[in-house]
């Protein structure tokens, strides 16, 4: 009898679970997210300059650090700050040294800190509910559109959210390994002393939490989780966070009294964020609406009209509640928060990926084609709403006139994303449901990076990089800055000299002022020096500095424009 030969398809090939052996299957899902988000991240670490605020603080005093006789502690606003916590700034110094003083140099900590997290994220859904649900739960963290705009900012969120989603699968690896389970929770209070010299105090909070609404919820973690307090785990927290204490009592005397409040109480106002503009409850809560797109879009139909096959309230294990317990630690206190950022919410997206994986695997087949069809009129109601001078003024804070989304990169994005849905529906007609969530997924992914070019757009207005680049700096040049360190914090990375503010805030409150900073009378007085100055104004103060100007000097000479920004000479 003739031996036959059988012709497998696509799906018996890559996607049945009989074809290939699991570890090999997992090993390449695996490796191929990781190496995806890589390219990614890595990819696009140099489109943005480093922008005024949070960012150029980071960067203009990790810079500084260089060349501070005690390179370990933490600068800020050119003013050495024992309260900051410091990882974030040596992960900065460290990236330096390695690649140079640079933009791309500055987010190279930011971009390793996301695919971590794209990689942590795999392994908590994997030890949760197996490698299937952690590819799908990996990619939809990877192509979240926030994780392209807040995932590339140099702020300490992106390293704490990878440093709790590393603690978090400790913990979740230590409840289920009884053999290993010492090991992994002392891995999990490494991570939590890391994440503690990232964020302070707020890193034992959040975590202590989460445990604690696991415990109340689950019996067996009330038996397991207790061993998290065995000495030899917080004898590893120790050996983290006490050398440092102690060396800053060494160097600083007296610094406990200073650092007790930002780093001792999670609720205390961040020192980080003083003097930023914080947005309301309701425009965080629809802003989340497009950083969580499209998955969000996604699962809405489902939890709509099917809620309790998707959360199953009286059959929920620890896989279910470790993602929706995470997500109200990280998440809920934010809405109750009076100074509040987008990016705060950072460290619970992981879990947002992982529920919405479950819940898309949940959904009725009619509802997920309801959820398809409901991300798609997502992306052209956004378009069409991007073309709006009001909407991008309210939503991004930009001038009338200006269209950083009107690029050809955003409209094949765009285009790419509404083929992608369509594909992904008939996938599903077909039960291809693994293929068409790749496929969808992935199509969105043109749309993040259309989102993080367009923020790249905005530069002029974000950022003084073009303008310190443009302008002749020499020697005998005196650069003066109308307005708060931390609005043209930028100008302190580029430009890697002293630079005078006209400004009565002077960094920590209480803090003796320096020479750096001067009254409006005193810069006026600057400006008739023989050598050449420099003076940045906003547009809003060109009436009142022209008037003042011209009165005592007869001369108002304006060399260049930045954004929203003048600069004016006292050279003819």
């Amino acid at each position: 009898m003739p031996a036959t030969t059988h012709a497998f398809g696509v799906r018996e090939t890559l996607l049945g679970p009989g074809a290939l052996p699991p570890p090999p299957v997992r090993h390449a899902l695996f490796a191929s997210l990781v190496a995806l988000a890589a390219i990614l991240h890595f990819c696009s670490v140099g489109w943005t300059e480093i922008r005024n605020g949070v960012e150029g603080e980071f960067a203009s005093g990790a810079r500084q650090m260089l060349d501070s006789p005690h390179p370990l502690l933490p600068i800020r606003n050119g003013v050495v700050s024992p309260e900051e916590p410091p990882l974030l700034y040596w992960a900065l110094t460290a990236s330096y040294k390695v690649f140079g003083v640079t933009a791309v140099a500055t987010r190279v900590p930011s971009a390793l800190a996301m695919v971590t997290l794209v990689a942590l994220t795999f392994l908590i859904a994997e030890r949760l509910s197996g490698y299937w649900r952690g590819f799908n739960a990996g990619l939809i963290q990877l192509c979240l559109c926030g994780s392209f705009l807040w995932g590339r900012m140099v702020a300490p969120e992106p390293l704490f959210a990878s440093l709790i989603a590393g603690a978090i699968l400790c913990a979740v690896s230590g409840y289920d390994r009884r053999r290993e389970r010492r090991w992994w929770f002392a891995g999990f209070w490494c991570c939590t002393a890391l994440a503690y010299l990232t964020t302070g105090a707020k890193a034992i909070a959040f975590l202590a939490a989460l445990i604690l609404l696991l415990v109340l919820l689950f019996r067996e973690a009330r038996m397991r989780f207790p061993a998290l307090l065995h000495w030899s785990g917080l004898l590893a927290f120790a050996a983290i966070v006490v050398p440092w204490h102690v060396w800053l009592q060494a160097r600083v005397p007296g610094h406990i009294w200073i650092t007790a409040g930002p780093w001792l109480n999670p609720f205390a106002t961040d020192l980080n964020l003083t003097g930023t503009e914080h947005v309301t409850a309701s425009r965080f809560l629809l802003g989340h609406l497009v950083w969580w797109h499209p998955a969000l879009l996604l699962v809405i139909p489902g939890l709509l009209f099917a809620w309790r096959r998707l959360i199953r309230p009286r059959e929920m294990d620890l896989s279910d509640a470790v993602p929706l317990c995470w997500m109200a630690v990280g998440f809920v206190p934010l809405l109750f928060v009076p100074q509040r950022q987008h990016f705060e919410s950072l460290p619970m997206w992981s879990a947002f990926s992982l529920w919405a994986a479950c819940a898309w695997e949940r959904t009725p087949f009619r509802l997920r084609i309801a959820g398809i069809a409901a991300a798609a009129a997502g992306c052209a109601i956004a378009v069409i709403c991007l073309r709006s001078d009001t909407f991008r003024a309210v939503a991004f804070g930009l001038p009338f006139g200006q269209q950083p989304f009107a690029s050809l990169l955003m409209l094949c994005a765009t285009a790419a994303a509404l083929v992608a849905f369509p594909g992904a529906g008939y996938l599903l007609w077909r039960k291809e449901e693994t293929l068409a969530t790749a496929v969808m997924l992935l199509g969105t992914l043109p749309l993040g990076l259309g989102v993080a070019e367009a923020d790249a757009r905005r530069g002029p207005y974000a950022s003084f990089g073009m303008l310190a680049r443009s302008l002749p700096f020499g020697d005998d040049v005196e650069l003066i800055y109308d307005g708060s360190p931390r609005s043209g914090s930028s100008l302190a990375f580029y430009l890697r000299r002293p630079l005078s503010v006209i400004s009565e805030a002077n960094g920590l409150p209480g803090s003796k002022p320096d020479e750096r900073h001067l009254t409006e009378l005193e810069a006026l007085d600057r400006f008739g020096a023989a050598h050449p100055v420099y003076l940045i104004l906003h547009k809003d103060r060109i009436p009142l500095w022209q008037e003042r100007i011209t009165t005592r000097y007869h001369i108002y000479h304006q060399v260049s424009t930045c954004g929203a920004y003048v600069v004016v000479s006292n050279q003819p």
